[in-house]
């Protein structure tokens, strides 16, 4: 296990590989770093306009923004999924009461959204809900879109899928 930053980056080959060993030429790539080995095929390299250590809702979002702005992006993660504790530790968005409202990004919003139309068109939704523009689906009331984790990966890739195109 690294003990500093430093420490992670030369375990993940980012600092002595040259920046991402792999051979991916795409506008987003994402490299699960649980087992660095993989991160070394055949000696080829990949290279990217931002490189971001973490794919947490931060590291998402950031990936996100930079995307839409037109720049190449490697996003790393030491676990299997996307997304932090929204999706590793089933940890519901904690936000503010009028988050329906206004003080949320238009990204997160879509997130919300399509939250809220992946459990309208996938499961079996109570007839009454199934067109609630604020559907909570967890009903939980931590916050107003409680939701499976599973739920929150499949969301994020869905998001990012337009730059994704090989892993």
């Amino acid at each position: 296990m690294p003990k500093t930053r430093k420490d992670f980056l030369k375990e993940t080959g980012i600092i002595t590989g040259g920046l991402l060993t792999g051979g991916l030429s795409a506008p987003f790539s994402f490299v699960s770093i649980k087992n660095r080995d993989s991160l070394r095929w055949q000696g080829s390299e990949r290279s990217a306009d931002l490189v971001i250590i973490g794919g947490g809702t931060g590291g998402c979002a950031a990936a996100l923004s930079a995307l839409k702005m037109g720049l190449s992006v490697i996003m790393t993660e030491p676990t299997d999924w996307i997304g932090g504790q929204l999706t590793s530790q089933a940890v519901p968005p904690d936000e503010n009461p009028w988050v329906e409202d206004f003080g949320a990004s238009r990204s997160y919003q879509q997130y919300r959204r399509h939250v809220r139309q992946y459990y309208q068109e996938n499961y079996p939704v109570i007839e009454g809900l199934r067109d609630d523009e604020f559907f909570n689906p967890g009903d939980g009331w931590v916050s107003r879109i409680a939701h499976e984790p599973q739920v929150s990966v499949a969301v994020i890739e869905a998001i990012l899928s337009p730059w994704i195109s090989n892993r």
